[in-house]
């Protein structure tokens, strides 16, 4: 009878960093082609040799509903032998994703590794034209740069396009065998999992932002943040009694079009929306006061076409109707006709409309202020097949 080795088990071997799309769920997280890689991932570990008993790669979609996700979450950052970030502009311009690979870089040199040493993985999932961008999409492709269609297309394309099938199996299996060295041949202690939150280093993003702001009473001025909500008056601010803040709503809207929001309590600045599609919510009560009424007509004055003014009043409160019809009147009529405010006093009618307002001024800005190319040198956008002629001119 022979004798084998036993076969020991393990930490899991990775975890799969990305950003969720923006209509994701607790029941469908992770679109349909994060979950095919991740898959075919794990089959490409699980078909190559090793000692160890291999556990599956963690991935927040892979966690029953009945279970912490994050919970799970944590406990699997502090125990992958190797990160996995899949790299797309929205994950390498959002603190929220890349909050995950600053604790697990912190976690490599607490263990004396280097921060972008084997123990994390980046993949190239959709290349950004940004030129802030660079240095992190260029230690993406150092896996498979001689893999012309991964580097102009990335992994999202190679995995999605039937033509590309030969180059996706080809840097699929260098993933697998790169993350399979590592794991048997140097793994890295678990570590505490990270509780409380993680210091961000300063990283400038490539996109515009969608500005949301808001002119209310007792508002002190208060700085906003992209890529996410500071302790903002705006971002506390409840026109309608026992409902959500309207900047929450503002928000979902906003990441459904894969933008940052930037929150801001209104302070006068002429190139507040200069650069930048935006809202601005008024409550009507301020032109009680000279104070508020000198507010809104400064906040004219920084207006363009592609910001969306919205007179918000909560007439749900009978005795408080009239005189906040009244205060709406005197509100509207400090502005111009050409940015005549879009009138809301029922929380159903402010949810109704808030995403197609978000859209409509996205669309003017694009339309009016194109986002794209960026300042400085031209650049080629991506493309899903061939790159042009050197002598062939930028797509617009």
């Amino acid at each position: 009878m022979s004798h084998e080795r036993p076969v020991l088990a393990g930490a899991r071997y990775f975890f799969l960093s990305y950003v969720p799309p923006p209509t994701h769920n607790d029941r469908t997280l992770g679109d349909h082609w994060v979950r095919r890689f991740y898959h075919d991932l794990n089959l490409a570990i699980d078909g190559r040799p090793g000692a160890r008993l291999r556990r599956r790669g963690f991935a927040d979609f892979t966690v029953r509903p009945s279970e912490d996700r994050t919970e799970q979450k944590r406990m699997a950052l502090a125990e992958a032998e190797v990160f996995v970030p899949l790299y797309s502009p929205d994950y390498l311009n959002r603190d929220d994703s890349r909050r995950d690979r600053e604790w697990f870089r912190q976690r490599l040199l607490r263990a004396g590794r280097p921060a972008d040493g084997d123990n994390i993985l980046p993949v190239l999932w959709t290349p950004s034209p940004a030129a802030v961008h660079a240095p992190d999409q260029a230690r993406a492709l150092a896996m498979a740069a001689d893999v012309d269609a991964y580097a102009v297309n990335g992994m999202s394309a190679l995995c999605r396009l039937q033509i590309f099938q030969n180059a996706y199996k080809e840097v699929l299996e260098r993933l697998a065998q790169h993350i399979v060295d590592t794991a048997e041949q140097t793994p890295l202690q678990p570590a505490e999992p990270p509780s409380g939150p993680t210091d961000m280093p300063a990283s400038p993003t490539s996109e515009v932002p969608f500005r949301a702001v808001v002119i209310a009473p007792g508002q002190p001025p208060g700085p906003g943040r992209l890529n996410g909500r500071s302790d903002t008056h705006a971002g506390r601010w409840r026109p309608f009694r026992d409902r959500p803040p309207v900047v929450d709503d503002v928000t979902d809207a906003v990441q459904r079009l894969r933008m940052p929001i930037d929150v801001r309590d209104f302070v006068p600045d002429a190139g507040l929306f200069e650069g930048c599609p935006g809202v601005l919510m008024v409550d009507p009560r301020v032109v009680e006061t000279e104070d508020g009424t000198e507010a809104v007509r400064a906040a004219v004055d920084c207006l363009h076409s592609w910001v969306g003014v919205v007179v918000i009043v909560d007439d749900s409160v009978p005795d408080r109707r009239f005189h906040g019809t009244v205060l709406l009147d005197r509100a509207v009529a400090l502005f111009p006709a050409t940015a005549r405010p879009l009138t809301v006093t029922t929380y159903d009618d402010w949810r109704a409309g808030i995403h197609g307002l978000v859209d409509r001024m996205r669309r003017r800005y694009l339309d009016a202020r194109p986002a794209y190319p960026p300042p400085g040198r031209p650049i080629s956008k991506p493309r899903l097949w061939e790159s042009p002629p050197p002598d062939e001119g930028v797509d617009n």
